[in-house]
């Protein structure tokens, strides 16, 4: 929980700093689009046998192009990661999402992004067992099924082809996994750069 609140403090300190210091120029959204976000996460998920909610670590990934200058076509990713305790091993699983998505901007600054996709829970590559990976298949099981993404966010600061934006992402994902059916949902808050 403090990490938590140390996050949100620092991305709000952040978000006052650009918001009033920065001079405003006109940003150029043109050609092809790479952004990478940071943040916390709150996921509630729902195996067959129990319910979990709990705070994470949050990443996002976009890679795509701008068709005009306020509508981009996206491929979008995004993790949050969460302790998992069924079968085998307590252990790091990530919740994610990787969609076709679009990207809207509202006006100069707001934007509005959604998409439809694959679903996944996978292993996080920082907690497998290697040693084990032989008599414990789980260590690299990955599961999929469809997702859903939908995420609002401001760009508090611009540069030419460059934007700082704060954003909150909503994932969905429904998929079979050993224990059976299972279905989450992740709010994330997230600092991100972007590249245009």
């Amino acid at each position: 929980m403090k990490s938590i609140l140390i996050t949100a403090v620092l991305l709000f300190s952040v978000f006052l700093q650009f918001t009033f210091a920065q001079e405003h120029k006109a940003i150029q959204r043109k050609g092809f689009v790479f952004g990478t976000s940071y943040g916390t996460g709150y996921s509630i998920l729902k195996f067959p046998d129990k319910n979990q909610s709990e705070l994470g670590f949050a990443l996002d990934v976009k890679l795509g192009y701008m068709i005009k200058p306020d509508l981009a076509l996206l491929l979008s990713s995004n993790v949050s990661i969460y302790d998992y305790s069924g079968f085998g091993r307590d252990r790091k699983r990530d919740f994610g999402i990787l969609a076709p998505s679009v990207q809207y901007w509202v006006n100069d600054k707001f934007w509005v992004l959604g998409g439809v996709g694959l679903g996944g829970d996978n292993p996080v590559f920082w907690d497998i067992d290697f040693e084990n990976v032989d008599t414990d298949p789980l260590e690299t099981k990955y599961y999929n099924g469809l997702g859903f993404v939908t995420a609002v966010g401001y760009e508090i600061y611009q540069r030419k082809n460059m934007a700082l934006d704060l954003k909150t992402k909503i994932s969905y994902r429904n998929v079979e996994m050993q224990e059976g059916k299972t279905n989450g949902v992740s709010f994330t808050l997230l600092l991100g750069i972007n590249f245009y």
